[in-house]
């Protein structure tokens, strides 16, 4: 990845069709965005699965926690009505399914880890982007730390993300990423626009700065004057059109 600005589409294009299904996915790619994001709960098999919450609720017709429902039993749900009726009956897609959808088409996957219910269940995603060809493509992300150093014993190839949610627990995130070749952290951009001499913290011990959700061209602007590279984002093409704008005004 040569961009000087990633933008990497939020549980897929979710301004634009449900999130974390393969549609949205599709949107994104659609779209133009170099990479993208989703998150990944594990079924009641121990398939990996893609969905933000712990419970169905929100984003599909059923209900209970994903974790207590097996891969068929999540593929029966309709996650796309809740959206839009033109999404009716888009199903869950397992993270095999959704690495085959992008592989050759992303430069690459962020994958928000959000629950497991065992650690074998984090070597067993490790083993399936490996099996997909795309171990060195894909960034491990999430708040809970513990799960990117399993991950990353299990596949060095791997990249890791350390989501900071809050300011007091920066310096710790630069501390675990900063002897690890292929970690970054990925921040509340909140934080970095409130204290934008952070991101020079992280750039200065060789450690790329991602930042989630900047829908907004002008808060874009700042955090990559500040430094900031990898930008997650809802309104992809808005964020593209950003930064063809800023290339086209830099000096040649």
């Amino acid at each position: 990845m040569t961009l000087s600005e990633e933008i990497i589409a939020h549980r897929g294009y979710s301004a634009v069709a449900p999130e974390n299904t393969l549609a949205a996915v599709e949107k994104a790619l659609e779209a133009g965005a170099d990479a993208v994001e989703w998150d990944v709960h594990v079924a009641s098999c121990g398939t990996p699965v893609l969905v933000h919450d712990a419970a169905l609720g929100r984003t599909t017709n059923g209900f209970g926690p994903v974790r207590r429902r097996s891969l068929a039993q999540l593929q029966s749900l309709d996650a796309g009505s809740w959206f839009d009726a033109a999404f009716a009956g888009e199903r869950i897609p397992s993270l095999r399914e959704a690495l085959e959808h992008v592989k050759g088409r992303v430069g690459r996957v962020y994958c928000e880890v959000k629950g497991y219910r065992e650690l074998e269940d984090l070597d067993r995603m490790a083993r399936i982007v490996r099996e997909a060809d795309l171990a060195y493509d894909t960034v491990f992300i999430s708040m809970d730390w513990g799960i990117l150093e399993r991950i990353a014993g299990q596949d060095d190839t791997v990249g890791i993300g350390y989501i900071v949610d809050k300011r007091e627990r920066w310096e710790e995130a630069l501390e675990r990423a900063t002897p690890q070749e292929r970690a970054i952290v990925d921040v509340d951009h909140r934080i970095l626009l409130a204290e934008p001499h952070l991101v020079a913290q992280a750039t200065e011990r060789g450690i790329a700065v991602a930042v989630w959700t900047v829908d907004s061209a002008a808060e874009a602007e700042q955090l990559r004057q500040a430094g900031v590279t990898r930008f997650t984002t809802n309104q992809v093409e808005r964020l593209l059109s950003w930064r063809d704008a800023r290339s086209e005004s830099l000096p040649r």
